[in-house]
């Protein structure tokens, strides 16, 4: 497979990670994203729960 990808921000990703290999520096990236967005969707539903204050405090 084939991607076209900004080479400043290559440049950039590999600086701030330290990793060299462009192919290691993706699988990471889009292994970060993933956790990302699964942190997202539990604050998400985090957010939905209602907690009742005397439950909490005893």
């Amino acid at each position: 497979m084939t991607i076209d990808i900004d080479a400043n921000l290559l440049a950039k990703a590999k600086e701030i990670s330290g990793i060299s290999d462009k192919y290691i520096l993706i699988e990471k990236a889009l292994q970060l994203y993933i956790a990302l967005e699964g942190q997202k969707l539990i604050l998400d539903i985090w957010n939905k729960v209602e907690f009742d204050d005397k439950d909490i405090h005893n």
